[in-house]
């Protein structure tokens, strides 16, 4: 072969391996701007699921304010009231229970009432004479729309707040409009902290112009700006084009340099006044180590054309891993590694959406919090990971669980029967309950359960996050006994829910305004058949009518520590209607009043009640203050001494529910009480027939009190036989529905004192 053909194979080979090397190089550019596309997608996915997220928090929190401007136009428009003037302490007092900086209404002819924090309320406030941004909402109101204000600085505080704004009817017609400010700071914890994009990220608030609102703390800028048009966001020659967007609401996926680090952002209108989100991704891009290895390859020729190849393709998968690293991330719990609660949430929708019957269980671990204290958060950890597998282990086909925050999961199940899921869950906590305490020495874990059930065919429009709700909702209700526990959500459920979020934000507003009424019912004397003292009892009568029964706030009460306060203020109420009697020549009856553990050993409750018999100038022995037996079974000489002071002083001291409980004999010998009250039980027992046991021992137990020296009342008499048998027994007084039922405090006068008079917790 002649040097010619050689020379002519070698240009022939040279140009060949060439034009693969081009190719290569083409077909790796190509790679490289799709992988590149597709991790770039991959991130705004991610960045606009968290800042849709961020955006329904900044809605609830602005519903939530809606809602208690509601709450009080809802008085407005229900009351007699229909001027500013008449409405200005409405307004004062309302402005101290909410987190609003000032409120105010103003009625259609352009005059009105503004309460501010620590202020005085001013009235006669001319609309025009507010800030434009107040006059505009103002206006809203009154066509009839309801409104939020951009931000502005409030002539009247000299804060930078926003407006919100509702209108007033009467009837059918808009007669005012009720606005009220707050700062911007409000939505400062909703989208700061760590938690963005799994803590790569951050979100700042913006308004329409670009002026940063809110700043999260954290931020890879180092320099402070007022808008994001003073950094490295854009480009000079972008800022207009920008300004537009923004001007149309318009969502802008774009990226930065910053100290040669590229970042991605989101720029997300909020959809109201103009506001934005300001989504950033602090993760560097992953791709540029494959983009340094691409310019080597394309640098090297055909001796290593099967090293480009091999690391074309593992750049590839590195970048198909990262994507996967990052969905990973968005969705699940870096702990156990189950769904988060983002993942279980949109799942949900897509199952409700297409109408699926099913049902979403919240998991709870009884004390969690004293297992991390105890054994540590290493073990605390292994708990959760172990509770993941044995809910995982224990799914049907179609369903699946996620954890959300600390020991708290929920599952979807496709049963909606509840006595199948019942079984299933009961299978579910006894299994985690009986494995679990082999690593956690004698320490028992239980856990408690609350579900709630949907059916496609129900007519109620629910949503996923309406179900997770009210599985909490059930959740909450289990959680009050230290056992394994489950309860479905019912309706009954969400009234109690209710009721009891009503008790608690009312109480103190409601012993202000006298709601709590003096009912009383008789002790009948059974040696006379004649009336011979009264218990003092509590009824709730809110402002609309409705009448709250002991037993629906009295629990709330003593966990709480309300009860204290409720019950020496129904000891003033007695103290004041015995002052009433003697005043109008009455002969007096005693009134027993239920006293509390909580303040019988309070410091100041023996001056208290002191203070009060001076305030009446009434005898002392007229009180008698009702203790249950349960006070009784610790530090029987601490109470002992607690009694000697209040029968120096001249009070009666009553157990009341004796036999409810611990009751002891041996008790009853050492405690130095005037009075013991037999609970229904022993009657109800003796009067029954079927125990002799029951009569001999109440009969016993009567006797003994006398040779004691204590009177003795018995509970619960509904019938005449119940009546003749406790007078058989030789007991001193009776009381019951036979007699009488609790009534009010007026009635108690027209029927046994003799006199008809308005009821004092009336004026």
């Amino acid at each position: 072969m002649d040097e010619k053909t050689i020379q002519k194979r070698l240009k022939k080979t040279i140009i060949f391996v060439a034009g693969i090397i081009i190719m290569l190089l083409m077909i790796s550019d190509l790679l490289i701007t799709f992988l590149k596309n597709t991790m770039t997608d991959a991130a705004n996915t991610q960045m606009h699921y968290e800042t849709v997220e961020y955006k329904n928090r900044l809605f609830k929190q602005i519903d939530a304010d809606f809602q208690n401007l509601n709450t009080l136009s809802s008085f407005i428009e229900s009351s007699h009231l229909t001027t500013a003037h008449a409405l200005a302490p409405m307004l004062q007092k309302a402005n101290t229970y909410n987190a609003f900086i000032t409120m105010g209404y103003f009625e259609k002819n352009g005059t009105g009432a503004m309460a501010i924090l620590d202020e005085a309320v001013r009235t006669g406030v001319d609309v025009s004479t507010l800030d434009e941004e107040v006059i505009e909402v103002i206006e809203k109101a009154w066509s009839g729309e309801r409104s939020v204000s951009k931000l502005f600085e409030s002539q009247a505080i000299s804060e930078r707040v926003f407006v919100y704004g509702v209108p007033i009817c009467k009837g059918d017609t808009i007669v005012g409009a009720l606005v009220a400010s707050d700062h911007i700071d409000i939505f400062t914890d909703i989208i700061s902290g760590n938690g963005v994009l799994g803590g790569d990220g951050y979100i700042h608030m913006l308004g329409s112009e670009g002026k940063i609102l809110i700043r999260a703390q954290q931020d890879v800028i180092e320099e402070q700006m007022d808008t994001i048009f003073d950094g490295p966001y854009f480009n000079p020659n972008e800022v207009e084009n920008v300004k537009n967007s923004l001007d149309q609401q318009e969502t802008i996926f774009s990226s930065f340099q910053y100290q040669g680090v590229t970042y991605q952002f989101l720029l997300e209108p909020v959809g109201l006044n103009g506001w934005y989100l300001l989504c950033v991704s602090t993760t560097q891009e992953s791709s540029r180590a494959v983009y340094r290895v691409i310019r080597v390859m394309g640098m090297t020729f055909a001796g290593i054309l099967g090293l480009i190849l091999f690391l074309l393709f593992y750049g590839y998968h590195m970048i198909q891993k990262s994507n996967r690293d990052l969905i990973y991330l968005a969705y699940h719990d870096q702990l156990t590694g189950a769904d988060n609660l983002p993942r279980f949430r949109q799942n949900l929708a897509n199952a409700l959406e297409q109408g699926h019957s099913c049902s979403v269980a919240a998991l709870n671990v009884h004390q969690f919090k004293f297992i991390n204290e105890i054994f540590g958060s290493e073990q605390a950890d292994r708990l959760l990971c172990y509770i993941n597998q044995i809910l995982k282990s224990r799914l049907l086909p179609g369903e699946y669980c996620c954890r959300d925050t600390a020991d708290l999961f929920y599952l979807y199940l496709n049963e909606t029967k509840q006595e199948t899921i019942f079984t299933r869950l009961r299978e579910v906590i006894e299994e985690i309950t009986r494995l679990s305490g082999g690593g956690h020495g004698n320490y028992r874990v239980l856990l408690y359960c609350g579900v709630a059930v949907f059916s496609g065919h129900s007519q109620e429009n629910y949503d996923a996050n309406s179900l997770i709700t009210h599985a909490l909702f059930a959740l909450a209700s289990a959680r009050g006994s230290y056992s394994n526990n489950i309860r479905f959500y019912d309706s009954q459920l969400h009234r109690q829910e209710t009721q009891e979020n009503y008790i608690v934000s009312h109480m103190h507003q409601a012993l202000q305004s006298g709601e709590f009424r003096l009912y009383l019912q008789p002790k009948i004397d059974l040696s006379t058949d004649t009336l011979g003292g009264a218990e003092a009892l509590v009824r709730w009568i809110t402002e609309e009518g409705t009448m709250l029964f002991p037993d629906q706030f009295i629990p709330l009460f003593e966990g709480n520590g309300f009860c204290a306060r409720l019950d020496l203020y129904m000891v003033e109420r007695a103290c004041c209607q015995i002052r009433e009697w003697i005043d109008l020549g009455i002969k007096p009856v005693g009134i027993s009043v239920n006293q509390s553990k909580l303040l019988f050993f309070e410091r100041s409750y023996i001056p208290s009640l002191r203070a009060l018999i001076a305030k009446y100038d009434i005898p002392a022995n007229l009180i008698t203050l009702e203790i249950l037996e349960g006070l009784a079974l610790k530090n029987i000489e601490e109470l002992n001494a607690q009694i000697k002071v209040l029968q120096e002083i001249g009070f009666c001291v009553s157990m009341d529910d004796f036999g409810s409980g611990y009751s002891s004999l041996n008790t009853l010998a050492k405690l130095h009480i005037d009075e013991l009250k037999l609970d229904r039980g022993f009657l109800l027992e003796s009067s029954s027939g079927k125990s002799d046991r029951s009569r001999i021992i109440m009969e016993q137990i009567v006797q003994l009190s006398k040779r004691l020296g204590i009177s003795t009342v018995i509970e619960g008499i509904e019938t005449s036989e119940h009546d003749r048998l406790s007078k058989s027994l030789g007991c001193d007084f009776g009381q019951g529905y036979y007699y009488s039922r609790p009534v009010s405090a007026a009635e108690f006068n027209l029927k046994y004192m003799g006199y008809d008079a308005a009821d004092p917790d009336t004026d």
